[in-house]
């Protein structure tokens, strides 16, 4: 059977429709959780009672630097490296926001971006008072920075407690730990 171009099939185009809706709303819900990322949240306050800031990432460093202050060599496969993690201030109050940064590299020997999760949690003893992921797609080789503040909960407990930092990819992780005081 020969249908021409003119023709028109409206079975065919209610389904394009429907699936062109489904699409703009799958987009929609990425850009709303791709953005924000998501917090695991054990104390059943929002955020584990502390408030995460949007994250702000900056590329320090092009490939060609960062191959050469690595002595990287494409044959050993990717690379994923958390270099430096600093907070400040390390000693604070109840209600006090810190500040941390990030810094890591990505190298492929494709030199093509790829998808990256850097997540944090906090921990009062061992116990995990909450957790932030997010999710940066389609990262380009290089180094990178990444700043984010968190706030504390008027009514944390005074001791000290660990900031876990976790930077992967599907083909490795990185994770630093920091220590801080609250009074």
């Amino acid at each position: 059977m020969y249908i021409s171009a003119t023709q028109k099939n409206p079975g065919k185009e209610e389904d394009m429709a429907q699936g062109q809706r489904w699409l703009w709303l799958c987009l929609i819900v990425l850009l709303i959780l791709g953005g924000t990322g998501w917090v695991f949240n054990p104390s059943n306050k929002p955020g584990g009672g502390i408030v995460w800031d949007r994250y702000q990432t900056q590329k320090v460093e092009e490939r060609e630097v960062t191959v050469a202050r690595q002595n990287y060599c494409p044959t050993g496969g990717c690379v994923i490296r958390l270099e430096e993690v600093q907070l400040k201030p390390t000693r604070t109050t109840r209600g006090g926001t810190l500040t941390l940064t990030t810094k890591y590299t990505i190298l492929t020997p494709e030199n093509v971006p790829i998808p990256i999760t850097i997540s944090r949690e906090v921990l009062f003893g061992s116990k995990s008072l909450g957790r932030v992921k997010a999710m940066n797609t389609n990262n380009a080789n290089g180094t990178y920075v990444q700043s984010l503040d968190f706030t504390l909960p008027s009514d944390a407990a005074p001791g000290l407690y660990t900031l876990i930092t976790r930077v992967s990819t599907g083909y490795g992780m990185d994770e630093k730990r920091l220590e801080f005081t609250v009074n």
